[in-house]
């Protein structure tokens, strides 16, 4: 049975989806104008705004043209697909203009943002007769809740996990994955022994480690409900202790090695270099990912697997952190709800729309989804294992503030004055924590929490 912990409200005003000049929509409302066809029929021209890499908007394109084919002359998707950058700023304008999309892929922390208290996008319990509401689990709805009202249904739950190289342990004798980190320090010993600059577990996040340790010790969140901080200068100087005791022995990559390695800034695992090479025999990161980092590894004969999530001594609870990995919400300014409605059904549900959507946003929610992707042959190997992962793991929901890029740098930040002996944990925590209360107190007053 999975453990859901709700944390509340939350979330860092941060971005919606960028369009390109080119995407906007004709009309000053969302949907373009509706057109008569031959029969005298009014035909609902919508649109659909998201963000990916061409993978993403080919899959997209192609899910639309045939739901387009199948509704000659009653509805017209048209597409707005767009890069990662920006995406802040131009939501931001067409939100306030009532010009975004029909239908519109969010982030969590824009919940908060748009409608903290429900009533900033459509309410989907008015068209659940057409969105099938049942294919996804009742906890997992709750991200898209606000006030207790539908405003987004989350596409895929991203869960924090090990993913490691099995080929690589095995070719150092190690044939059973640990599940404590004692257990990693001494794979780490197997390890270094014949790589002595490898490492076993790199992130891209560099903080994802320490909180893993906070939670499983506290067994909350770093936030709470009203966006204050759950954990003391006390229990971020014993996580800094804790996490630099593991990189001395190589379970994890330490800051310096990723900084002389990767860079100041956070690469995906499927593109970092060390990682493609070996030097990093595995990844904490979200579910999301492991398509891709499975797949570099393939493309060199070796095989990732989804690692036994490690609990740390006298642990109060026993698991990791999750997220939507995105959400869609139909426009409150919508002129077409109900025909919004069916193209989403489509894109979730609908096998055939399924089979043209893919994989290419991650691990998907639905249930209709997961059934109809599994027997198209596109989860299987660490996908398969990621699934069945996120459907048994211990989680807590994290809070949509929890990915600020503010308290991403002062933790790095901080964290890399400790390690490299320029402040004690306690002065290195005391610095990192004043930083993230300033922050915390401009969000609650924002969002009118406190």
């Amino acid at each position: 049975m999975k453990k859901w912990q709700k944390l509340g409200m939350v979330g860092a005003c941060i971005s919606t989806v960028m369009m390109t000049a080119g995407c906007l929509p004709d009309s000053g409302k969302s949907g373009g104008d509706s057109a008569k066809t031959e029969n005298g029929k009014t035909e609902a021209n919508i649109n659909f705004s998201w963000w990916g890499n061409d993978d993403r908007h080919q899959a997209t394109q192609n899910a639309i043209d045939a739901f387009n084919a199948a509704h000659e002359g009653e509805i017209t998707v048209k597409g707005e697909p767009s890069g990662f950058g920006n995406l802040d700023e131009t939501f931001a304008t067409r939100y306030a203009g009532g010009t975004a999309a029909d239908l519109m892929t969010v982030n969590y922390p824009w919940m908060i943002q748009y409608s903290p208290e429900g009533e900033g996008f459509y309410d989907l319990e008015q068209v659940k007769d057409i969105v099938d509401l049942s294919q996804y689990n009742e906890d997992f709805l709750e991200f898209g809740k606000r006030n207790g009202v539908l405003q987004a249904v989350p596409y895929g739950q991203n869960t924090l996990g090990f993913y490691i190289n099995k080929s690589a342990l095995e070719r150092a004798g190690i044939t059973e994955i640990p599940t404590t980190f004692e257990e990693y320090k001494e794979v780490a010993k197997a390890v270094t022994a014949k790589d002595p600059n490898a490492y076993l577990y790199v992130s891209p996040t560099f903080r994802f480690a320490g909180i893993y340790y906070l939670q499983q010790k506290t067994g909350k969140g770093e936030f709470a409900d009203d966006l204050s901080m759950n954990y003391t200068v006390e229990d971020y100087a014993e996580a800094f202790e804790w996490f630099k005791d593991l990189t001395d022995a190589h379970v994890f990559c330490s800051r310096k090695d990723y900084i002389e390695n990767v860079g100041t800034d956070p690469i995906s695992i499927a593109q970092n270099a060390k990682y493609i090479n070996g030097g990093y025999l595995g990844a904490l990161e979200w579910t999301g990912g492991i398509a891709s980092n499975a797949q570099t590894l393939a493309d060199k004969g070796d095989e990732l697997v989804v690692a036994p999530l490690p609990v740390i001594e006298d642990a109060v609870f026993e698991g990791t952190m999750a997220k939507p990995s995105l959400l869609f919400a139909i426009s409150k300014d919508s002129k077409y709800p109900e025909q919004t409605a069916e193209f989403m059904q489509y894109i979730l549900n609908d096998p055939e729309g399924i089979k043209h959507m893919g994989s290419t946003r991650g691990l998907v929610a639905s249930k209709a989804a997961q059934e109809t992707l599994e027997a198209e042959g596109e989860i299987e190997g660490a996908v398969k294992q990621a699934y069945d992962f996120t459907e048994e793991a211990a989680v807590i929901n994290n809070s949509p503030i929890f990915e600020n890029a503010v308290f991403t740098t002062a933790y790095e930040s901080n964290y890399e004055k400790f390690e490299l002996g320029q402040a004690t944990a306690k002065e290195a925590a005391q610095a990192m924590v004043d930083t993230i209360q300033t922050e915390v107190g401009k969000l609650q007053k924002e969002y009118g929490v406190k």
